[in-house]
C-alpha cells in the first residue's frame, strides 16, 4: 500500500537569522542630510519542504513512471521538512534629505541590494527545490530580491497665503482662492522581479508526482539551450523570451541547467502626485475645511506584470498582466 506521510527529523535544530547594519550621516549644506549604510543578514536552518521519496531519473532508454522510480516503493510521496534552507542579503543604501525648512521637504532613497538563496517558503511563488539531492544547485536570487529600488519624495507649500511668506494680508476671498496650496509627489523606480522558468514534466520526467506546494513538489526547470533573449523587432508582451533558447531535458536527466530565479520580470517606474489646500471658515473658530486631489499614476505609465514562465505553456512568454493605470480621487475634510 503507498501512503503519503509527513516527515521531520527528530534532530531538527531551531532556525536562526543573523543581520547586521552600519551606517554614516553627515550635513553637507543647510538642512541638507545625506546618510550612506550597509545592511546585512543570513538564515540558517530554514525549512525547505520537499519529497523525501523523490523519485530518481530514468535510466538511458527507460520511461518509468514516478512510483517505479521511487526509493521505497513501500510509500508514495513524504513530505520532509528538511531543515537545509539559507538565504543572505546584502544591501547598500544612499539617503539624501532636505529637512522641512522654506515650506520644503525632499528625500530620496537609493537602495543596490542582492538576495540569495536555496529555497522559497511554502506557497510563494512556486518557485520549490527541483532536485533534493542537489541543493547546491539550487542557490540563486529569492523572488523577493529587487537589485535596485529608488524613490523620491517631495513635498512644497507654495508661499502664498495667510501666514506664509507673501499675501499674509490678503482678504479672505483672494486667500481662498491662490492661498495654502501644498504639492507632494512621490516617484518610485524598481528594477524587476525575479522570474523562474519551468516545466510540467511527463510521467517519465516527473519528480515528485503533482503535489501541491505545501507537500513538496519539485519545480523542474528546463535546458537552456540558446540565446533567451528576445529577437530583435518582437513585442516583449507576446514574446518575452526568445522560445527557441529553452528545451525540455531527457527522462534520463530531468533537471535542466537553468538556475532558479535566473531571469527578470520588467521594472516598475510611477510618479504619484498630489494637490492640497486647508480653508479656514468663519462659521467657528478652530473650522476648517480641508480639500486633497490626488493622481496616482499620473503619467499613466503601463507597468507590466511578470512573463508566463512555464515552457510548456502555451502562453510562455507571455505578458498578460500590467498594473493599474492612472487613479485620480477627491476628498474633503471637515475639522472642528
Amino acid at each position: 500500500m503507498n501512503a503519503n506521510v509527513a516527515y521531520i527529523p527528530r534532530d531538527t535544530r531551531w532556525p536562526y537569522v543573523q543581520t547586521w547594519f552600519a551606517s554614516i550621516q553627515r550635513e553637507l549644506l543647510m538642512d541638507w542630510v545625506v546618510e550612506l549604510g550597509y545592511t546585512g543578514s543570513h538564515s540558517l536552518r530554514t525549512p525547505i519542504l520537499s519529497d523525501y521519496n523523490q523519485a530518481l531519473p530514468n535510466l538511458p532508454g527507460q520511461s518509468l513512471g514516478v512510483q517505479a522510480r521511487r526509493p521505497n516503493q513501500a510509500f508514495g510521496a513524504i513530505t520532509w521538512v528538511n531543515p537545509a534552507g539559507q538565504t543572505s542579503y546584502n544591501g547598500l543604501s544612499v539617503r539624501a534629505e532636505h529637512r522641512f525648512a522654506g515650506g520644503l521637504y525632499f528625500l530620496n532613497a537609493f537602495t543596490w541590494s542582492k538576495a540569495l538563496g536555496n529555497s522559497e517558503q511554502a506557497l510563494e511563488n512556486n518557485v520549490t527545490v527541483q532536485n533534493i539531492r542537489d541543493l547546491k544547485n539550487e542557490r540563486g536570487p529569492t523572488s523577493y530580491d529587487v537589485a535596485v529600488v529608488n524613490m523620491s519624495s517631495l513635498v512644497y507649500q507654495a508661499p502664498f497665503g495667510r501666514g506664509r511668506k507673501y499675501g499674509s494680508s490678503w482678504n479672505g476671498l483672494v486667500d481662498a482662492i491662490l492661498g495654502g496650496w501644498e504639492f507632494s509627489a512621490i516617484n518610485t523606480a524598481n528594477s524587476g522581479l525575479p522570474v523562474n522558468i519551468s516545466y510540467t514534466p511527463s510521467s517519465a520526467l516527473d519528480a515528485t508526482g503533482r503535489l501541491s506546494e505545501w507537500r513538496g513538489v519539485a519545480t523542474q526547470r528546463p535546458n537552456l539551450v540558446g540565446d533567451p533573449k528576445r529577437p530583435a523587432g518582437a513585442s516583449m508582451i507576446t514574446t518575452y523570451f526568445n522560445k527557441a533558447a529553452f528545451a525540455v531535458p531527457t527522462a534520463a536527466e530531468p533537471f535542466g541547467n537553468v538556475g532558479r530565479n535566473s531571469f527578470r520580470a520588467p521594472g516598475l517606474w510611477e510618479l504619484d502626485m498630489g494637490l492640497n489646500k486647508r480653508f479656514q471658515l468663519p462659521f467657528r473658530e478652530g473650522m476648517s475645511l480641508q480639500f486633497r486631489s490626488e493622481f496616482f499614476n499620473i503619467l499613466n505609465h503601463t507597468n507590466f506584470g511578470g512573463p508566463s514562465a512555464n515552457i510548456t505553456a502555451a502562453a510562455f512568454g507571455t505578458i498578460n498582466s500590467a498594473g493599474p493605470a492612472r487613479q485620480i480621487q477627491f476628498a474633503l475634510k471637515l475639522t472642528f
